[in-house]
């Protein structure tokens, strides 16, 4: 009988203590849970993930930023040696002298067209832009008509018609 009696002793203190550290664990969790979902601890975890994200977004600009600048200048030397390649030389002030010859080659080279050298270019030129300036007027006639006509008096709707 003495065994029985330790098991039932054993059994009893075993469920005893493992129903009071369920119960704690159970209690803490629940406190830890409300204490995150606090308005103050949700204040401040906003503010810690939107600083974070802050940060991250302004270092990822810095990084497009200079790497977009670096492919510039690299771009810019292509050019640059092209254009020596051609005949074209640079002074120190960072104008470009060409030789009467190149300016086509360097048009050419620059667009990806051929460009006509003769006399035509000059009144080709003045076309494009006189066409621009047209272009840029009948824009701004559309926009004037689509604008509404300012209303001095309430429409017929509400006049209880």
């Amino acid at each position: 009988m003495p065994k029985r009696t330790f098991w039932l002793t054993a059994g009893v203190a075993l469920g005893a203590g493992s129903t009071l550290w369920a119960e704690r664990r159970v209690r803490r969790t629940i406190e830890e849970t409300a204490a995150k979902l606090a308005p103050d601890a949700l204040v401040a975890e906003v503010g810690r993930t939107a600083r974070h994200v802050a940060a991250s977004t302004g270092d990822r600009f810095r990084d497009a930023y200079s790497e977009g600048r670096d492919q510039m200048h690299r771009r810019e030397e292509e050019l640059w040696s092209d254009l020596s390649n051609r005949g074209v030389a640079l002074p120190a002030d960072g104008t470009a002298v060409m030789p009467a010859a190149s300016v086509s080659d360097v048009t050419e080279a620059t667009s990806g067209q051929p460009t006509r050298t003769d006399d035509s270019t000059r009144s080709t030129r003045a076309t494009r832009a006189t066409r621009a300036t047209r272009a840029a007027q009948r824009r701004t006639t559309r926009v004037a008509r689509r604008r509404p006509a300012e209303r001095s008096a309430k429409s017929p709707s509400h006049l209880g018609n």
